[in-house]
């Protein structure tokens, strides 16, 4: 909600304090982010059961415990980063909520849907064909998205469009997980694991083909909220499928 509160009129005073306290959370997020990523590809390799007469098999069981190796490094150093900035955290933190008690916002705040829906749309005008080049920035910009959306929804039923850019951040998101999973065992298998590797690579492709689905089906739905909201019709680089789909929303 915050970067919805920061585009209203009256928020000018608000927004140094609240990009130095995002700074800072930023860089807790990505320092915890790089281990949780390393659990959730641990947690795929389970696809293939340990299996000591198995080639593939026993290639996961050599990816495992160079993924475990170095999640135990990175958690050791998300620790430090975390404990060396938490009195910062903590004081950017209380400089934004001071002048934030300071600032009265003119007029009356866009709802989290609205402001969520003008990120999505700009984001699909600006990449309206989506490949395996852009489709990780896409699901960045959806995340983003998401977290506005839900950001009015805390302890209640989200919104349709909290769920819908849900199901895109997932979808996308399963993809890269395969995608990193697959540049991991490159690196620890240092190209001994054909018979791995040629598996990652076919879950990639079958998780891209499901990400695109997703992510066309429901930016056309969005785009339809985005339509009936402003009564206007959408940007002109916005696909003819996804104009097609909007309009039936």
């Amino acid at each position: 909600m915050l970067e919805a509160m920061l585009r209203e009129d009256g928020a000018a005073p608000l927004q140094q304090p609240a990009k130095g306290w995002l700074r800072q959370l930023k860089q807790v997020r990505r320092a915890a982010g790089t281990v949780r990523d390393l659990d959730v590809h641990r947690k795929l390799l389970e696809h293939w059961s340990p299996d000591e007469n198995s080639p593939l098999e026993k290639q996961a069981g050599v990816l495992d415990s160079w993924l475990k190796g170095r999640r135990k490094h990175l958690a050791s150093d998300m620790q430090k980063k975390i404990g060396k900035r938490q009195q910062e955290l903590e004081q950017r933190q209380a400089a934004f909520l001071a002048a934030l008690d300071s600032v009265a916002l003119d007029g009356v705040p866009r709802s989290a849907d609205a402001v969520a829906l003008e990120q999505f749309v700009r984001a699909a005008d600006a990449m309206p064909s989506l490949d395996a080049e852009n489709l990780h920035d896409f699901r960045k910009v959806t995340k983003k998205a998401r977290y506005v959306a839900e950001s009015s929804g805390a302890g209640q039923e989200y919104s349709s469009v909290a769920k819908a850019l849900k199901r895109v951040q997932d979808a996308i998101g399963d993809w890269h997980d395969w995608v990193c999973l697959s540049q991991e065992a490159d690196a620890a298998l240092n190209k001994g694991g054909t018979e791995l590797t040629s598996s990652l690579g076919r879950e990639v492709d079958r998780h891209f083909s499901a990400a695109l689905r997703t992510t066309e089906t429901m930016r056309g739905r969005l785009l339809g909220e985005w339509m009936a909201a402003h009564g206007k019709r959408p940007p002109a680089s916005i696909t003819l499928e996804d104009r097609e789909i909007a309009s039936g929303f």
